[in-house]
């Protein structure tokens, strides 16, 4: 408490508080590094959290708007419409040009996708047709004894084509399809097909003695 030396009491003083100073502050720069450090070092070894959610999208007006690449995959089958009737063509046509009477004559329907684009259409027995006529009078229909039957939507691509074959007994028939309907007689005939609204041009053919 009393420094004894050649120099005066003052200087041992001056230079106690230096000292003292100077541990002060090497233990205030340890305490800095251990613990000051700490805290903000806590912060950083938490578990990061993601504030964006998988279905996010950017905000940025430059940035592009997401593409889903399934969708954006061009699909004949899903981008095709329901076919017109200007989109086809039905046809028909019979095995021979001419038979004796009593014959079973075949009558052929085609239905074929004329435009340039792929469609849908029904094409079941319901919505087809095949009729003979003579002279502007009903002979027979397909539709008299067998009408209606289940759908048939299908996709016909550019120049696809759907063709049935229907026999004709060679006897008369009408609505409600009568039993012991007359036989068909020598004559000239016409035939006609149909897919919903849309009629064919007529095939002639002939029956003979």
């Amino acid at each position: 408490m009393f420094p004894v030396g050649p120099e005066g009491p003052i200087v041992y003083w001056v230079r106690r508080a230096v000292l003292v100073l100077a541990v002060i502050a090497a233990l205030l720069a340890l305490r800095w590094v251990f613990f000051g450090r700490g805290d903000s070092g806590s912060d950083q070894g938490a578990a990061p959290v993601s504030s964006v959610s998988p279905a996010a999208t950017s905000t940025n007006p430059n940035s592009p708007a997401p593409v889903d690449t399934a969708a954006a995959k061009p699909s004949t089958e899903s981008s095709a419409v329901q076919c017109a009737d200007s989109d086809l063509s039905v046809t028909v046509s019979t095995d021979s040009a001419s038979y004796p009477v009593g014959s079973t004559p075949k009558l052929h329907l085609k239905i074929e996708n004329t435009s340039g684009t792929a469609c849908y259409r029904d094409i079941g027995a319901g919505m087809n047709e095949l009729k003979i006529s003579s002279g502007g009078y009903h002979v027979w229909s397909s539709d008299d004894c067998n009408a209606g039957g289940a759908p048939l939507v299908t996709l016909l691509k550019p120049t696809q084509s759907y063709s049935v074959t229907v026999t004709w007994p060679g006897v008369l028939s009408a609505k409600g399809c009568p039993a012991n309907q007359p036989m068909a007689k020598p004559g000239l005939y016409d035939l006609y097909g149909r897919n919903g609204t849309l009629i064919s041009a007529s095939s002639s053919f002939s029956l003979t003695n």
